[in-house]
């Protein structure tokens, strides 16, 4: 992609709820903005005058099937993004820091990217808390909630995105395989940009349309992305590493156990480093 230009998608459940409700418009946007209505319902977006140079309406039930849509339209549309972002409605940001981001992100030429999240957010995973230390921390992956990916990955991740309602899996398993196959994977933390998830995670409690919970779509992409490495054109790119600790491919507790020992490993590498900091004072 030679394009300079960004694109950031904002869910939306449509009927009377207030589109990008939680978004802060502080300044004018550089990038463009595609509103999603996930209610499926047409004649929602004429109740309101706000932004977009692009709008969906889809009946979707969650996040794979918008991120399917998506990569539909912008396929069919033939347009032509750098980064794409994809930001659930419940994501409180203002565009000013989104600005920002797509600079940093640009500045160290990352591939796959997100903000950092509040440390008063509903999160699952903590280390994608926000550092106040540190403008870019590297990462193996970043999650479903508010992704940043570039249009040619996004749109490569496109036959899989059916296969997980909820998109899940796409985001740990899936994107890394395919940021090797098309070596691009510098993958960042933007810790100068914070986002809040400010509705609690409820992605564990359902039970999809496919009659399957988030763990077992989970699974199904990892399985996926299993067989699209072990192809013959493919195979030779991937180490051991690779294979154990992100596609959790071996014993199940000894991974468990090798993941851990890294988490402590660093937690005491940052202690030292704050000790040394501090000293300084």
């Amino acid at each position: 992609m030679n394009s300079n230009k960004n694109l950031v998608v904002v869910t939306w459940n449509g009927g009377d709820e207030i589109p990008y409700s939680h978004v802060h418009f502080d300044v004018n946007k550089n990038f463009d903005l595609l509103l999603f209505n996930n209610s499926g319902k047409s004649g929602d977006i004429e109740k309101y005058n706000v932004p977009y140079e692009h709008y969906i309406t889809e009946k979707t039930e969650n996040k794979g099937e918008i991120f399917h849509h998506l990569t539909k339209y912008l396929s069919s549309q033939q347009l032509e993004y750098n980064y794409v972002g994809v930001i659930d409605d419940d994501i409180i940001f203002k565009v000013s820091d989104f600005n920002y981001m797509l600079h940093i992100a640009e500045i160290h030429q990352l591939d796959v990217f997100q903000p950092s999240i509040s440390k008063d957010s509903f999160f699952s995973h903590r280390k994608f808390v926000n550092r106040s230390d540190l403008l870019v921390s590297m990462i193996d992956w970043v999650e479903i909630m508010a992704p940043f990916y570039r249009q040619n990955l996004l749109l490569a991740c496109e036959p899989y995105f059916l296969k997980t309602i909820s998109g899940q899996g796409v985001d740990c398993y899936l994107m890394p395989v395919l940021q090797i196959i098309h070596n691009q994977t510098a993958t960042g933390i933007i810790h100068a940009i914070q986002i809040k998830h400010a509705r609690p995670i409820r992605s564990h409690q359902r039970i999809y349309g496919n009659g399957l919970n988030n763990e077992q779509e989970i699974e199904i992409i990892r399985q996926a992305s299993i067989s699209l490495i072990n192809l013959n054109e493919n195979k030779n790119l991937f180490n051991k590493d690779f294979r154990r600790l992100i596609l959790k491919e071996g014993n199940a507790t000894l991974i468990e156990i090798e993941i851990n020992y890294k988490k402590v490993r660093n937690s005491i590498k940052n202690l030292i480093t704050l000790i040394k900091e501090l000293s300084h004072y």
